[in-house]
């Protein structure tokens, strides 16, 4: 009663594994099996495990000597140039096709990402985005396509490969409990977020960069990555980038040593605060719109839970929507800019006094719903959002959005909602990269 495990695959050949830790602190109790990632933390007694369990573990080490070698080739269709959508999370069926965690939609129907070894990847896929001309797929997975990764993986269109630090070491730590959250490039590199100590056999901390070819912490003054009261157990939830600086968003109170609540900035070799204001509070998601900096805050007041949107703009906090107008009835996993507009997806079924199930749109005055003719929103979680061919798609654990059957991920026209082409996944969707 407390953290359910299962076996998912092998760990194939290492040339040496090692374990740090010790005892596990007491858990929240959330049911027989809870399982921890960045999208799956649906409540705060799930965020409260991670932090606990966290606390205890520092994880998992796998080096592996040498290099790995791959021949063959996928489908041509699975060739990356654009045009293309990509969904990840925990899924094993797309649109009929057996797709594991991942796959690609061409507008038409859905395709595997196969390798010579295997395809997809062996636990969630929680975070994408494109690097030095490929797919970087990023979670709590250890393989993909049958090939040791430890928790991020690049898909040239025909092979999955790790990324390899100097050491040898490949990888983030994922085991036991680690996992990436969130992807981005700033000044040329691949900077990696979510809760794990080290990258590539460098201690990191929750934040980790990638230059192509090593892993390189992000120092302060006084340490390096986040830490929450001391611990390290300090998840960074996302990443952006506002005027010229990557912004990092999570549950913590210092970036490499700067007192910063739950968001700071870097700026390619030093760390800031931004002057989020609330003690505290998680950040589970933050977007740059129109060159503000907006963030979804979740934190307590007088005892109550408090969800809502903030938006930056110079140097001053405030509420979009303002207080308690802006307030939301749950968390917002994830923002996109869509023809304009800020789109929040997330588990809320209203924004004030407005119902919108899920998804709502800011259109820099008010929030409203996307509504279809037959019903407004999404009958579930929505968990990610992004522009894609002139619709705005939104995935999550939903089978229906605006009234019409969709599973677990449909696209907004402007007026109405429709399932995609070729059908949609067979469970969560977690993260969409358009291309």
């Amino acid at each position: 009663m407390g953290v359910c495990w299962r076996k998912r695959g092998g760990l194939g050949v290492a040339a040496a594994i090692t374990v740090r830790g010790s005892s596990i602190a007491p858990l929240p109790r959330s049911g027989d099996c809870v399982k921890v990632s960045k999208k799956s933390t649906s409540n705060r007694a799930a965020r409260r495990l991670l932090q606990a369990v966290m606390q205890a573990v520092l994880g998992l080490v796998i080096v592996v000597a040498g290099t790995v070698a791959f021949s063959g080739a996928a489908a041509a269709s699975d060739a990356i140039p654009g045009g293309k959508l990509f969904a990840g999370g925990y899924f094993t069926q797309a649109g009929g096709t057996g797709a594991t965690s991942i796959a690609a939609w061409n507008g038409v129907d859905w395709s595997a990402l196969s390798g010579p070894n295997g395809e997809g990847a062996d636990e969630t896929v929680d975070a994408m985005t494109m690097y030095n001309g490929k797919l970087i797929a990023a979670g709590s997975f250890m393989e993909a396509g049958g090939v040791v990764v430890s928790g991020i993986a690049s898909w040239n269109g025909t092979t999955w490969e790790p990324l390899v630090g100097s050491s040898g070491a490949i990888g983030v730590v994922v085991r036991p409990l680690g996992f990436v959250a969130s992807l981005a490039v700033y000044n040329g590199d691949l900077y990696v977020g979510g809760s794990f100590p080290r990258a590539g056999g460098v201690t990191v901390n929750n934040i980790a960069r990638w230059n192509g070819s090593d892993w390189f912490a992000l120092p302060g003054p006084s340490g390096v990555g986040t830490e929450y009261g001391g611990s390290v157990s300090a998840p960074v939830w996302d990443l952006t980038v506002v005027d010229g600086l990557l912004v990092v968003a999570g549950l913590f109170t210092s970036a490499g040593g700067v007192a910063a609540n739950s968001v700071a900035a870097w700026n390619g070799s030093t760390w800031s605060s931004v002057g989020q204001p609330i003690e505290g509070a998680t950040v589970l998601a933050v977007e740059n719109y129109n060159g503000a900096l907006v963030a979804s805050r979740a934190y307590s007041e007088n005892n109550f839970s408090v969800n809502d949107v903030a938006v930056r703009f110079n140097g001053q906090w405030s509420v979009l929507g303002g207080q308690p107008g802006g307030r939301l009835n749950g968390d917002v996993r994830d923002f996109t800019v869509y023809n304009g507009l800020l789109v929040a997806g997330g588990q809320f079924t209203h924004v004030g006094g407005v119902v919108v199930n899920n998804v709502a749109v800011w259109n820099g005055s008010t929030w409203s719903a996307l509504s279809g003719p037959a019903g407004v929103g999404t009958d579930g979680g929505v968990f990610a959002v992004t522009p894609h061919a002139g619709f705005l798609v939104v995935g999550g654990f939903f089978n229906n959005a605006g009234g019409q059957p969709a599973g677990k991920i449909a696209r907004w026209n402007g007026s109405a909602w429709s399932a995609l082409p070729g059908g949609g996944v067979n469970d969560n969707v977690f993260s969409l990269l358009s291309t």
